[in-house]
């Protein structure tokens, strides 16, 4: 059963975001919170954006994107509600083949700017190669504990890159906590490398819920049932021998994602993070590469403003990382003959949970003296009362706390 359609990302979108009104038995709730801001964004705003010149373009391009990168487009439309919201008079510039030109152009009180989006890859190289280094080893202890039928919740923190780590390291260290401390309680492995807690997991009040409840294979509300809670953003592997598993919903040729457990014989959580310092600054990329083509895109004849989007998927710790790199990037760049007024780093992070979705979002904002002054800046949230912190500072605060 496929988890998405990789070839047409925009049909993809579309169709989970359709599953949550039309069939909501069946869909990924992971999957929708990524996008489902953003559609919220043109519903509440569609009749704004129509009026935008250039519009059709932009939409038509968007539902026929031969780079199948609909998530750029997807921003660029943010950007211009933006400006919308802001009083601006806004219009898409067509591409050309023949010269570089930004994304848009604003103008107000007989003010014109040029304006360049750029949205940064979703996932960087580093953490798709973190994330196969992870699989290697995690898939050697979930097949030991599926095919022992064990039901465990097991948090491991590498203090190293993983890749630093054996390949045997968690099936290693599970053998110490058998050896130590028998399997049956609480217990801790910690070694210069790694930190894991083994947890047993209680499968006849697992599935005691499981009946009570309709609860989605691979899902939050999995995560919740076995082990209490669900950190949305948190790194999960589910492992589980089924007993009963059934489907719902009535369209054979739409209802997808929809197998929902009723019954497990054994049941394991695995979450994971990694702390290294070479992690998070690997992971932490930074938008000098995405700045440098942006200031490309602005012509010579008129000021610009640069915003540059990511999502937040890899914690706080690399988030704030970023925001250093970037902070230092931006300050010291040199905008040659540009006249480059302000530039706005969007950072998002698209929040899932057991049962809604929602979002957390900080504006980076970097001006000079004469630029164009935003009331609201925020790209997804219809408002903000005063100024708050990044969002990432309120995660590390909680983190540490709970320490």
């Amino acid at each position: 059963m496929p988890i998405a359609v990789y070839d047409d990302w925009i049909a993809w979108y579309m169709y989970l975001v359709e599953s949550i009104f039309d069939r909501p038995l069946s869909g990924d709730a992971l999957q929708s919170a990524r996008i489902f801001p953003f559609f919220s964004m043109i519903g509440k705003n569609l009749s704004v954006l129509l009026e935008i010149d250039g519009i059709e373009k932009k939409i038509e391009e968007l539902l026929n994107e031969r780079k199948n990168q609909p998530d750029a487009i997807l921003f660029e439309l943010a950007v211009a509600n933006l400006y919308c919201k802001n009083g601006w008079k806004v219009s898409f510039i067509p591409e050309s083949i023949f010269y570089k030109s930004p994304d848009l152009q604003i103008r107000k009180d007989g003010q014109q700017y040029w304006v360049e989006c750029k949205r940064m890859q979703k996932v960087p190289d580093y953490s798709e190669s973190e994330r196969s280094e992870w699989q290697n080893r995690s898939l050697r202890l979930t097949n030991i504990l599926q095919e022992y039928k064990l039901s465990y919740s097991v948090d491991i923190i590498f203090k190293v890159p993983v890749s630093q780590t054996g390949d045997n390291i968690l099936v290693d260290c599970f053998n110490e906590y058998l050896k130590v401390y028998g399997g049956g309680n609480r217990a801790e492995i910690k070694t210069n490398d790694v930190e894991i807690t083994f947890r047993p997991l209680d499968v006849i009040a697992i599935n005691k819920e499981l009946k009570e409840k309709d609860v989605r294979s691979n899902s939050p509300e999995l995560i919740e049932v076995c082990v209490g809670k669900y950190e949305s953003g948190g790194n999960y592997v589910s492992a589980f021998n089924h007993d009963e598993l059934y489907k719902l919903g009535l369209d054979k040729n739409f209802d997808i994602l929809n197998v929902y457990i009723d019954k497990v014989v054994s049941i394991s959580i695995l979450k994971w993070t990694s702390v290294s310092d070479h992690s998070i600054n690997m992971k932490a990329k930074d938008v000098k590469r995405l700045l440098v083509k942006a200031v490309d895109q602005i012509p010579l004849d008129g000021p610009g403003i640069i915003h540059i989007g990511y999502e937040n998927l890899d914690g706080p710790y690399v988030e704030r990382k970023r925001f250093l790199k970037a902070q230092e990037t931006i300050q010291g760049f040199d905008y040659k003959e540009k006249d480059i007024r302000a530039i706005h780093c969007n950072s998002i992070q698209l929040l899932a949970s057991s049962n809604n979705f929602d979002w957390a979002e900080t504006t980076c904002f970097y001006k000079q003296i004469h630029h164009p002054v935003l009331e609201h800046d925020l790209l997804l949230a219809e408002s903000v009362s005063g100024f708050n912190r990044p969002h990432w500072e309120d995660d590390i605060e909680n983190l540490e706390r709970s320490k």
